[in-house]
């Protein structure tokens, strides 16, 4: 992950962030589509970093919500190969 900020005497500042971004070959090295606003260059700067962290939390808990709604629909078709009822 890399933060490019930009400064604006007039309008405070931006932040980008390149990372790693999804494609059809696996992954990319991307700039995100987000730009964060801040009234100086480090405000910017440490609210692109929290905003990156927080999307990789957000992206891990839909991952293991994943595997998990996986794991209950695999023993809901064996347990309906098995014949048991309601399972």
């Amino acid at each position: 992950m890399e933060v490019i900020t930009w400064t604006s005497a007039d309008h405070g500042a931006i932040a980008r962030i390149r990372m790693p971004m999804p494609s059809k070959d696996g992954s990319k090295i991307g700039w995100s589509p987000v730009v964060i606003h801040g009234a100086t260059e480090a405000e910017a700067r440490e609210k692109a970093h929290a905003f990156y962290q927080s999307e990789l939390e957000r992206l891990s808990a839909r991952t293991e919500g994943k595997a998990r709604r996986l794991e209950k629909m695999a023993a809901a078709r064996a347990a309906k190969r098995e014949g048991v009822p309601n399972a």
